[in-house]
């Protein structure tokens, strides 16, 4: 998929592999782990996989900070999609500090709304049932959008950081 991911601007075209689930409440393992895969498979288009833990979204600073590509994943509600965003911004904000460039470092952020309303319809009257997660991600979207897409976010933008994504995952 490398020519996808060259052909397409960085758009397109990433392969993910996943750190050992094993290791979703470890820092330092899942630091360990990430950076042996990104080195292994030495190419631009990897998107190192991780959970959303607390640990997760440590690591998950990190690795940006350091210019690994991640997919952070298991996101079932706003305040860890705002901790992993926060985490992205400062970690952009970091490299830019150091003098590395932000343009060819990238992240998805995978929000499983399905388990939500699996989750939640049980508990809602029928004419609300599977309306929660999109409820969920209309309010994700418009504060994804406020902040990548804003004042916070603009002085990235022109030093080439991409804004992460949202991927909306069942």
């Amino acid at each position: 998929l490398l020519p996808v991911y060259q052909n397409s601007g960085m758009d397109d075209g990433y392969v993910s592999l996943e750190v050992s689930p094993l290791l979703a409440n470890d820092v330092d393992g899942t630091l360990q782990s990430a950076r042996h895969l990104w080195q292994a498979v030495g190419r631009p288009n990897l998107m190192v996989k991780i959970p959303a833990t607390a640990a997760g979204v440590q690591a998950f600073t990190v690795l940006i900070r350091e210019g690994i590509n991640v997919n952070i994943t298991l996101l079932f509600s706003l305040s860890q999609v705002e901790a992993v965003w926060d985490g992205h911004i400062v970690a952009l904000q970091a490299r830019q500090a150091d003098g590395l460039p932000l343009g060819h470092v990238t992240a998805v952020a995978s929000f499983f709304l399905s388990r939500i309303d699996n989750l939640l319809d049980g508990q809602l009257p029928e004419a609300l049932r599977g309306k929660a997660a999109i409820a969920l991600a209309k309010v994700a979207y418009a504060r994804y959008l406020a902040r990548f897409h804003g004042e916070e976010f603009a002085e990235l933008r022109k030093l080439a950081a991409h804004p992460q994504c949202l991927l909306w995952a069942s």
